[in-house]
């Protein structure tokens, strides 16, 4: 990893968001999530590559493991991206475990991760260089991290941690008048835990990122197969800022236009939407927030909206348009799996529609997902009378 000496350490206290404005209650939830009763699939990739994600029935929480230790072997949770908004602060808290198996032969550190130069980079702060809590923390227990951000990508990072109560900062890094452009590439990033091996070392790290830009902690030690780590809990709050359900984003459509799709005796898609996993050019960080739908028959049928199929059979993707980041499919031809978000019956007099402030999903989103997960959202009909009929659908959503 590359060391870039840009940062500044600092005692200031949490009394004030990121921009130094008072910190009040006018947070607006971005994203909320512990593991109650399993790994919470509608807000977490579980992506693996000789490591595995268990989830612990007794504490309610996950705890994350290697099955070698190999360069390249990894264990992860990474949430959905969660979106910024430019001039509010952004307030990430974090619970989990750093060294669960109480090896005890590494060091800890807070970082920052950039991939400006076309290659990931980091600022590295060690906990011998702390300016508060450089000793005296036993890893092998639950701590509470938070970091706060200023972005507009040339602002302050701050890091803390909340012992007894009470949030003390450990660091800070700086990143205005230091460079020729933002110190990250974009600051709407998935909540992640995430156990590896690379260089010869394994990582426990949680935060908020992905490999690319992240800021978060850590505990490094030689590589060993024995690591593990827990993950418990996480928010991430706008301060000043919508909840995510209230946010406003670029509405967006599809449909099956004039071609009607038959609805039979079996569950039929006539509709589906996906994120793609690229938007011009880059990886698709977008979420996806389906606010309504319409459907019209020609005959009585019970139409259901899927969410995360398992399998779409035969489908053929294409982009909504050139500004959008999702993706559309009318070709397919059976659905199975995932689980219904909203069902009726519609007769041939009356259109349906769903239409709420929340939207079909309520808090849970779509985006590109990076695990088994298949992220679809599928409107589908099958006939409740003896004749088929012939099926129309559309849905709108908001992309941010």
């Amino acid at each position: 990893m590359t060391l870039i000496k840009n940062f500044i350490l600092d005692t200031a206290n949490a009394t004030g968001t990121a921009f130094g404005r008072l910190r009040t209650a006018g947070e607006g939830n971005r994203l909320d999530a512990e593991f109650e009763y399993d790994k919470r699939a509608d807000l977490y990739d579980e992506v693996t590559n000789n490591g595995t994600v268990t989830f612990n029935s007794n504490t309610r929480d996950l705890t994350l493991s290697l099955s070698d230790a190999n360069n390249g072997s990894y264990a992860a949770m990474c949430s959905y991206p969660v979106p910024y908004t430019k001039g509010n602060g952004q307030l990430i808290a974090v619970t989990g475990v750093l060294d669960l198996a109480n090896i005890g032969t590494g060091a800890a550190e807070v970082f920052l991760r950039t991939s400006i130069s076309g290659s990931a980079a980091e600022s590295v702060i060690a906990q011998s260089s702390w300016t508060a809590l450089a000793s005296g923390i036993d890893w092998q227990y639950s701590q509470i991290l938070e970091i706060d951000y200023q972005s507009l990508k040339v602002g302050t990072v701050r890091y803390y941690l909340n012992t007894g109560g009470i949030a003390t900062q450990i660091a800070q890094i700086n990143n205005d008048n230091v460079r020729n452009s933002g110190y990250w590439q974009q600051p709407s990033l998935p909540q992640y835990w995430k156990l590896y091996t690379t260089g010869g070392e394994t990582i426990m790290e949680m935060g908020y990122g992905n490999d690319e830009n992240a800021i978060g902690i850590r505990y490094v030690i030689t590589a060993s197969a024995s690591a593990t780590m827990k993950a418990i809990c996480a928010t991430v709050k706008s301060e000043g800022g919508d909840s995510l359900v209230d946010m406003v984003g670029l509405p967006r459509s599809a449909s099956n236009d004039v071609t009607a799709v038959t609805a039979s005796t079996t569950l039929v898609p006539i509709l589906s939407i996906r994120p793609a996993a690229t938007f011009q050019t880059y990886d698709n960080l977008h979420i996806v927030l389906p606010r309504s739908f319409t459907i019209q028959a020609s005959n009585p049928v019970r139409v259901a909206v899927i969410h995360s199929p398992t399998t779409l059979t035969t489908p053929s993707w294409t982009a909504a348009n050139s500004v959008s980041c999702v993706e559309y499919d009318v070709s397919a031809t059976a659905v199975a799996g995932g689980h219904e978000v909203f069902t009726d019956y519609v007769t041939t007099v009356a259109n349906n529609r769903s239409n709420s402030r929340a939207g079909l999903l309520g808090k849970t989103v779509l985006w590109n997902r990076q695990g088994s997960e298949t992220g679809f959202l599928t409107i589908a009909a099958i006939r409740t009378g003896g004749s088929d009929a012939a099926c129309f659908a559309a849905i709108n959503w908001e992309e941010i």
